[in-house]
């Protein structure tokens, strides 16, 4: 097994928006049994902790971005489902499970699609370009 910082996690709803949570702290593990299954273990404020109670309990699928070891590094895409919720007095922690999802798409010209549809163009594209590429936010592909 590889252990691994979590810098970052995302939820990527049904409707393609993408909700980035207020992470504390956590730890992603490569669990190594060659299907890319993988323990993501989140710290969050329990601000929400009955929803994934409910989530956890109906073993629904979440699909999630992980950023790992640098907000830098662009995120990798799961599909998972909640293995455990606990409450604490001011946070949460919450442990997934599932597959990492190897991205076919090309990074660099999704977020180029999608600034030019956003109406970016001339300077400002290429200024938002180097910005976002840097960040390494998700881009959805239309």
């Amino acid at each position: 097994m590889k252990t691994f910082k979590l810098v970052a996690l995302s939820i990527v709803h049904d409707d393609e928006s993408v909700e980035e949570l207020d992470l504390q702290d956590g730890l992603i593990i490569n669990r190594e049994y060659g299907k890319e299954n993988w323990l993501i273990e989140a710290l969050l404020p329990k601000v929400k902790a009955e929803l994934y109670e409910k989530i956890y309990e109906n073993n629904e699928t979440l699909h999630v971005q992980a950023t790992i070891s640098k907000k830098t590094n662009a995120p990798a895409s799961f599909q998972t489902v909640i293995r455990n919720v606990s409450v604490m007095d001011e946070h949460m922690s919450i442990l997934l499970e599932g597959e990492l999802h190897r991205r076919t798409d090309n990074y660099s010209e999704k977020l180029l699609e999608s600034l030019v549809h956003e109406g970016f163009q001339g300077e400002d594209l290429v200024q938002a370009f180097k910005e976002k590429i840097n960040s390494k936010p998700l881009v959805q592909s239309k």
